[in-house]
């Protein structure tokens, strides 16, 4: 379950500073707002990961779900996404997460882009 909320601001190249690396244990997430967004920011199965909190079938906040392995399930209907490509592995063509770029530099966690990642065909 993601925790409070942490409100972003840009930064001097463009991008959004997200938190530390080291603050980001396997499994966890993060709620932050970027700019209108509501993101969660997490680190799972070996890759850090952006995804509006958002169930694309539900609409309820997917970051109340619970996270393992890579996977998140909606808590209004037990959907699951995998994080890293959005897709809906319970129920296939539904559509995906909204995912978002982000990128590691000086162990630092950015957003590149608000706008977000085409999903997995």
């Amino acid at each position: 379950m993601a925790p409070g909320v942490t409100t972003i601001a840009t930064d001097r190249a463009g991008s959004w500073h997200l938190g530390a690396a080291t603050e980001m244990a396997d499994g966890d997430l993060h709620r932050r707002h970027v700019e209108g967004l509501e993101l969660l920011v997490g680190y799972s199965s070996g890759e850090f990961f952006a995804i509006l909190d958002l169930c694309p079938h539900a609409y309820v906040h997917i970051g109340q779900g619970f996270l393992h392995e890579g996977r998140i399930t909606c808590p209004w209907h037990g959907l699951t996404f995998d994080v890293h490509s959005g897709e809906c592995e319970s129920w296939p063509g539904l559509e995906g997460l909204s995912r978002y770029p982000i990128d590691v530099r000086g162990g630092e966690l950015y957003l590149t882009s608000k706008d977000p990642l085409p999903n997995a065909a």
